[in-house]
């Protein structure tokens, strides 16, 4: 009896993963060509750091709109990819200046912590300076590199997606819950960037960023909304691409391999959405592997 309740257990999970795939492929598959394109575009070139860039631009201005984002607002997608470029360009102008690199870091996760308290679309933006930073600081120094970062991010990230939003409109647009539960954890989200990178460059001095970002990730996760069951899948998932990118930088492998995994973290995220709210895993998950390419 207890094989047959379980067999029909496994028939209606199955059943729901089927009935999922339909409703969710387009937002996946459109998600998927957000991040990726613009990422194998820059890789495809031989200029990693600003595929990076771009992709994280798109990325970032893709969770802050609403159905239509790109063609009813131009002016606040333009505004955004260029917030991106100046925050790699400041990144690649400091990289060689770790106390001021630090002092940054320290800066805009404050930025970062307080703005979780007010509400999910401050937090996204909050998250501008500090994906731009972290990526800039891992890009080659100097002033051409910074002004490359820019282009990239504008052209890469809001002109790509204005003609993205042209050709191939979206019913939705995903979003990221990034909201603040614990005041406890308040002083961790602003000193896990700085602390972050100076462990990772007095013990392993190689991809510093990414694992900044990865201590910064793993506090926001502990500290999200939702079920404490929900922040378990969430901690796993993460955990597991982290895991992936660790393997990725030691090896080292291919450029085109870590586009490969960027991809598919989004598409595998963006199709788990529920209500249009990719999970965190997904979104930081992705991110890291965009810094990771590059630090």
């Amino acid at each position: 009896m207890l094989s047959a309740m379980a067999a029909v257990e496994k028939q209606s999970g199955f059943a729901a993963l089927c009935a999922h795939f339909p409703a969710r492929w387009q937002l996946a598959l459109r998600f998927g060509v957000v991040v990726g394109a613009p990422f194998a575009a820059g890789t495809s070139a031989d200029a990693h750091p600003l595929g990076a860039i771009a992709a994280a631009s798109a990325l970032l201005i893709v969770l802050l709109g609403t159905p239509g984002y790109g063609i009813a607002r131009r002016a606040q997608v333009i505004g955004v990819a260029i917030l991106v470029g100046l925050a790699a360009a400041i990144g690649a102008l400091v990289q060689n200046h770790e106390i001021a690199l630090v002092l940054l870091l320290l800066l805009v996760g404050g930025f970062f912590a307080v703005a979780r308290k007010v509400d999910r679309s401050l937090a996204t933006i909050a998250l501008v300076p500090i994906i731009g930073l972290l990526i800039g600081s891992g890009s080659t120094d100097g002033l051409r590199s910074a002004i490359e970062l820019l282009a990239a991010a504008l052209i890469g990230g809001g002109l790509y997606l204005l003609f993205l939003d042209r050709v191939w409109p979206s019913p939705e647009h995903p979003s990221v819950a990034l909201e603040g539960r614990a005041k406890r954890l308040l002083p961790g989200l602003i000193l896990a960037l700085p602390i972050g990178y100076v462990l990772a460059s007095a013990i392993v001095d190689w991809h510093m960023a990414a694992y900044a970002f990865a201590l910064l990730s793993l506090v926001v996760i502990l500290n999200a909304r939702g079920a404490h069951r929900t922040t378990r899948h969430e901690l796993l998932g993460f955990l597991v691409i982290l895991a992936l990118v660790i393997i990725e930088v030691q090896i080292p492998v291919r450029a085109d391999v870590m586009v490969s995994t960027a991809l598919i973290v989004a598409i595998v995220g963006a199709w788990r959405a529920e209500r249009g709210t990719v999970p965190l895993w997904s979104i930081l998950g992705t991110l890291l592997v965009l810094i990771a390419s590059v630090s």
